[in-house]
């Protein structure tokens, strides 16, 4: 059996604003830890670059709508440890493939 490869633990800074402001969110029950809010922020901040890099959320929404996914059962394993590099690159491909 293939082991997938543990993710890198990265060390992120916010102002201490933010960091109370996180923390009082978790405290909130908004959370259930801190990675969870730094988590669900990053994921809100790449739906806003994606929106921005296809000109709006009504368009990438469109996007989304429009994009045929399928099912695959790979083979084999596939490792989900895409960068957000490679996610990012992968939108503006698909948002360019749409304009033509």
């Amino acid at each position: 059996m293939e082991k997938f490869p543990s993710p890198r633990l990265v060390t992120v800074r916010l102002s201490a604003e933010d960091a109370a402001d996180l923390q009082a969110r978790v405290d909130r029950g908004e959370f259930a830890s801190l990675d969870e809010g730094v988590a669900a922020e990053l994921a809100e901040l790449n739906y806003r670059r994606a929106a921005e890099i296809v000109g709006g959320s009504e368009a990438l929404e469109a996007l989304l709508d429009d994009l045929d996914f399928e099912m695959v059962e790979p083979e084999a394993p596939v490792a989900g440890n895409i960068s957000l590099t490679e996610m990012l690159a992968n939108l503006k491909a698909q948002a360019k493939a749409a304009d033509e």
